[in-house]
């Protein structure tokens, strides 16, 4: 058995020098064992754990290794507790100016130092950063990383194991593209999350939030037209997307509470519900509001009995205002609420988490609309185009969201895409790279005591902060490319590749990839 076979049989999967073989033609992953059969054993693993969790066998998310550590820990035998990173600019997540000449110290898996004067470090490893920038790992803080494929495919023709082999792919190209951390809004990620964690699967740190919950005819209802009956008395079928934890349909505070507490004790850090219609099921305009305000209620607070945070989706100034009654902490899309909402949202310190894709006129060009529906999806982009504008003059905290979902390269070319059209929406590089740091740091530590990165601060370079860094080219304050973004959406290239301005990745202190 070979070196790189040694490895991954024991578990890792990261950088080594010595393995120089290509498990997928498209990765020019610099040290990195690359063959189809480690995949296969990552997801293999991943699927172990998942089986495992199923029939009984406890794991405590909190309790697992950090993301990298165990990998880190394996595949660099004689790995340094120190690294320096000198001769940088440091965008550290929260101002507009990079800090110029800087030097960054990094001890085990936080940053002990950043300054502009030389650092002593007698045994760290030194890296010369070449005057790029160094900024914090991205945040996405919307994705759904379980539906890896079109809708009907899920619904008819795949189960768990489909999807788990696909989550393995998703989640290492994630972070080759620089996002060190997820928020995952439903799906069945508990055990890709504690893959991740102890070192099985290569990825960002992960927050599930376990199936959303929706009520009966609720945006979370995928059942086929006569799949519930139609009788209340006919207990009807479930969909695949319940029957494999994507989502719960539930109706009565009874019922709510249930399916909110299962998802607690399967290790969700926070809590997806429904507020609201969408434009992605078929049973449930997006106009409509959902849940009443008593089961809202009851979810809120059996999430605040575990110290942490409900999460909607919703559009509408009705909808948000039930959830912001019910303390409901974060609101995604949102794109059609007034000024009013918007300012009681920043008022009671709620955050938007807006895929902003969503109201793109680009949204038109999609080879898959349907011709009938493009005279509306252009009108939508029109009526809402200073969404984001607006939430920056109420003073809303808003947060980066992909909304990944669907087949890999539509969802990885609309997560690139996403990147540069914030950039036309909220008219500043800096506003984007806060949403996709800083801000997208504090929302994720409101998961509190369910939070299983609790060592330091994600989002920013400064003292105590998880190392969770990029190295790039150029500067992403003035040209959002050189971290990915592209105004090129359905005609970019449907194939992954690596972003080659991402110079280095590192996460909680362990490289994950170096082109210097």
């Amino acid at each position: 058995m070979c070196r790189c076979a040694r490895i991954f049989a024991r578990g890792g999967y990261g950088n080594d020098s010595r393995c120089e073989e290509s498990h997928r033609s498209d990765y020019e992953i610099d040290k990195r064992i690359k063959h189809e059969d480690t995949k296969a054993l990552t997801a293999a693993l991943f699927a172990f754990v998942t089986l495992s969790n199923s029939q009984g066998f406890a794991y405590d998310n909190a309790s697992v290794f950090t993301p990298g550590l165990l990998g880190a820990e394996i595949l660099h035998e004689e790995k340094q507790d120190q690294i320096l990173i000198t001769n940088v600019h440091v965008f550290d997540g929260k101002n507009k100016e990079r800090i110029m000449d800087a030097n960054v110290l990094i001890e085990g898996t936080l940053i002990k130092e950043v300054s502009k004067k030389p650092i002593k470090a007698v045994n760290a490893t030194v890296i010369d950063g070449g005057g790029r920038t160094l900024m914090p790992g991205m945040i996405d803080g919307h994705a759904h990383v379980m539906i890896n494929d079109d809708f009907g495919p899920v619904e008819r023709d795949m189960d768990l194991t489909d999807i788990s082999y696909n989550a393995v792919i998703v989640m290492e190209r994630f972070l080759m593209d620089g996002f060190t951390a997820v928020r995952d809004m439903g799906g069945p990620a508990f055990g890709l999350a504690r893959a991740i964690n102890s070192g099985r699967v290569v990825g960002p740190r992960l927050y599930p939030s376990g199936g959303f919950i929706s009520q009966t005819s609720g945006h979370g209802d995928f059942r086929d037209r006569a799949d519930p009956g139609f009788s209340i008395h006919d207990a009807g079928d479930l969909s695949n997307f319940e029957r494999m934890g994507i989502g719960n349909v539930v109706d009565g505070v009874p019922e709510a509470l249930k399916a909110t507490r299962l998802n607690l004790r399967n290790g969700a850090t926070q809590i997806k519900i429904m507020g609201g219609g969408g434009g992605s099921s078929r049973f449930d305009p997006i106009d409509t509001t959902q849940f009443s305000k008593d089961e809202i209620c009851a979810i809120v607070e059996a999430a605040k009995d575990w110290g942490t945070y409900v999460a909607a989706h919703t559009f509408t100034d009705r909808a948000v205002d039930r959830l912001l009654d019910c303390g409901v902490k974060t609101f995604e899309h949102s794109f059609f609420i007034s000024e009013e909402t918007m300012q009681r949202i920043a008022k009671e310190g709620g955050y938007v988490v807006p895929q902003m894709w969503g109201i793109s006129p680009d949204l038109a060009r999609n080879p898959l609309m349907p011709k009938a529906k493009i005279p509306m999806v252009k009108a939508l982009g029109e009526k809402f185009k200073d969404f984001g504008r607006n939430l920056l003059k109420n003073n809303v905290k808003v947060v980066f969201a992909s909304d990944y979902v669907g087949k890999f390269e539509d969802a990885e070319r609309a997560r690139r895409y996403e990147l540069w059209w914030r950039t036309q929406t909220f008219d500043s590089n800096f506003e984007v790279l806060k949403q996709l740091t800083s801000t997208a740091g504090e929302m994720l530590a409101m998961s509190g005591p369910r939070n299983p990165y609790s060592e330091g601060k994600l989002g920013v370079i400064e003292p105590g902060a998880y190392a969770d860094l990029l190295l790039v080219d150029g500067n992403p304050l003035e040209d959002i490319s050189v971290i990915g973004g592209t105004d090129k959406w359905f005609d970019a290239e449907p194939e992954w590749k690596p972003i080659e301005t991402i110079r280095l990745i590192m996460l909680s202190g362990a490289i994950y990839k170096n082109t210097l």
